[in-house]
């Protein structure tokens, strides 16, 4: 190589060295700095976004929320409990104060049955006292008689025909029915009846004292005392007839 070739080249050579020092010192440094650009986040499917797994995973956590609803179901079924606590404790109230109102009507209708009973004792005891009182045929009564009939009589009671009745503020119309039965039977029968304001005998029943079982000879009575008349008054009065059997 000639030594003009020689220069030549280390002359370019060393001007090219100073261009790039000169770039790379004074140009360079002038120049504007490229944006940085931001990293692409997936949020979606790693293979969808064009990342990997591991950097999807992430995303993925805001999604565990079981605890959550579990702790949410757990109240309601509380809540849920607790209803159906209050329905049976209020069921439970229920038939208790059902229970206590059947046993006070049950107390109640008892203390009504032994009043009744004791008033009718007392009737019964009553009519039995007045029966024995007038037991002869011996009346002291006042008023027109016929036969061994008895009217008039002021306390409601008297004899007729061996037999004998009371009857408060009312006299026999008439005479008393003698029951008609063919039984050889012996005793008595005590028959309660109601009497209308015309003197009529609306009801009649056997009563007590009576000491006669046997059927038709009670229904001879009733069917007898159903048949006697007594006088009229303002209202409807109870009172008794008693019968008294003898052997023929």
């Amino acid at each position: 190589m000639k030594k003009s070739e020689l220069y030549g080249f280390t002359g370019t050579a060393i001007a090219a060295i100073i261009v790039l020092l000169l770039l790379w010192l004074i140009v360079l440094p002038g120049l504007p700095s490229p944006e940085e650009e931001g990293i692409m986040v997936s949020f979606g499917n790693a293979t969808d976004g064009g990342g990997n797994s591991a950097i999807a995973q992430p995303a993925s956590q805001p999604e565990v929320t079981t605890p959550t609803k579990t702790v949410t179901r757990s109240t309601k079924d509380d809540v849920i409990t607790q209803k159906d606590n209050s329905a049976v404790l209020a069921d439970q109230k229920k038939k208790k104060e059902a229970e206590a109102n059947k046993k006070a009507q049950e107390e109640k209708n008892k203390k009504i049955a032994e009043q009744k009973k004791k008033e009718q004792n007392a009737i019964n005891n009553a009519n039995s006292t007045m029966s024995g009182l007038f037991g002869n045929n011996n009346g002291s009564g006042t008023g027109n008689t016929s036969g061994n009939a008895q009217q008039g009589n002021p306390l409601g009671s008297g004899t007729s025909g061996g037999n004998s009745w009371s009857l408060n503020g009312r006299s026999l119309n008439g005479k008393l029915v003698s029951p008609s039965y063919d039984n050889d039977v012996e005793g008595k029968v005590t028959v309660n009846i109601r009497v209308d304001e015309n003197g009529h005998v609306i009801s009649a029943s056997v009563g007590s004292p009576t000491t006669i079982s046997d059927s038709a000879t009670r229904n001879a009575a009733l069917t007898a005392a159903k048949s006697t008349r007594f006088t009229s008054g303002g209202s409807i009065a109870a009172g008794t007839i008693t019968y008294n059997f003898k052997l023929k």
